[in-house]
């Protein structure tokens, strides 16, 4: 054969060498995608040690300890307070990637509200019940603890909401109020309220409420962002950061599997918040919310606040969080970049936390 036949031949098995290649690459990181998505991350638990200082029903309550196992006595309190509809270790992730951990080093003694899973029997939960009872009882139990009179409270998503509620009734309890993505304007396009009114999923039972399953409101939060919330779209999330550091690979892991495991919810609760809260009626904004048959003062809340939204969250969308300065004027609004999770525990997260620090600090009485 001569040179000028020999030649496309030569470029055959070259092509043919690149495919071969082409899929033992492919094999390989299937091989590795099956690997990450069945190996459990840090899961189902907080990344800090800790111990339960108080219990109620479903409730635990707990102190964040320092490397030797002791609580940080001494040390201006600080009460997170996450969503009553998931696990609250998203402000726990994994160590170096701890949120509540990384304001305990700062030299606060941490306390973590866990409101765990609800079952049958808590279906009629409400506004009150999670704002006059069990937040209340947190924060009395962390100054019985600490001897203080006043505490900071770092409430994230719907926590924010019961933690403004809260803020608003017992103002002389609360030292500094930090808001993360709760949206306050039920009438903003977008959010869990918005998604509850278009879907016609906003008829939830007052007076003989069901417990929602995980599993629907799971499907609310994928209604409002299909790719990043969705099991396809954190698998594609998954297979294009498989060249990642193992360690970079194992947070996005975990993030998956806690936004996998949405907890049910009370229908009163949700229905409550809806009906209050939500579309049209937007008590935040009007001045017409109520806890039980409390009025809430908003004007109450004289603390100093500080709000921070997150420029691609879905969930809670920036203008409903912004909003807030509508109705507590001299609160501080801030917008980071990232997502509804992302802010908290995603990359740029230590952004938020050094803010957070610096705006807890702020006047305090070291020990």
């Amino acid at each position: 054969m001569n040179e000028a036949g020999a030649e496309p031949e030569r470029d055959q098995e070259r092509e043919l060498e690149a495919l071969l290649e082409l899929s033992r690459r492919g094999r390989l990181k299937l091989e590795r995608l099956h690997e990450v998505l069945t190996t459990p991350g840090h899961f189902g638990t907080g990344a800090t040690p800790s111990t339960v200082v108080y219990r109620e029903n479903k409730l635990k309550l707990l102190r964040l300890l320092d490397e030797s196992g002791k609580p940080r006595e001494g040390r201006p309190p600080v009460l997170f307070v996450p969503a009553p509809v998931s696990r609250y270790f998203i402000l726990d992730l994994l160590p170096g990637r701890s949120f509540a951990g990384y304001v305990a080093a700062a030299g606060f003694d941490v306390y973590v509200a866990d409101f765990g899973t609800p079952s049958r029997e808590d279906r009629f939960a409400d506004l009150e019940y999670y704002v006059e009872g069990l937040v209340r009882r947190c924060v009395r139990t962390v100054s019985a603890l600490t001897g203080e009179d006043q505490i900071g409270i770092v409430g994230y998503c719907l926590g924010g909401t019961l933690s403004l509620l809260y803020s608003a009734l017992y103002p002389k309890t609360v030292r500094r109020l930090v808001l993360l993505t709760t949206s306050v304007d039920g009438d903003v396009e977008g959010g869990i309220p918005w998604v509850a009114h278009r879907m016609g999923l906003a008829g939830e039972s007052y007076d003989n409420p069901r417990l929602v399953p995980a599993a629907e409101v799971k499907s609310w939060f994928e209604m409002l962002a299909p790719g990043s919330n969705s099991t396809i779209g954190r698998v594609s999330d998954l297979w294009d950061r498989l060249d990642d550091a193992p360690e970079r690979l194992r947070e996005v892991r975990t993030m998956a599997s806690w936004v996998d495991d949405v907890v049910p919810a009370p229908g009163r609760l949700l229905a409550e918040l809806y009906r209050k809260l939500g579309p049209g009626a937007n008590g935040l904004m009007k001045g017409r919310a109520t806890v039980g048959e409390r009025a809430v003062d908003l004007t109450a809340v004289r603390m100093p606040v500080l709000s921070v939204s997150a420029e691609k969250d879905t969930i809670a969308p920036p203008e409903g969080v912004d909003a807030v300065r509508s109705i507590v004027p001299h609160a501080e609004i801030v917008r980071l970049p990232g997502g509804h999770v992302g802010i908290v525990a995603g990359r740029a997260a230590p952004a938020l936390w050094k803010r957070t620090v610096e705006f807890l600090g702020e006047g305090r009485r070291d020990a």
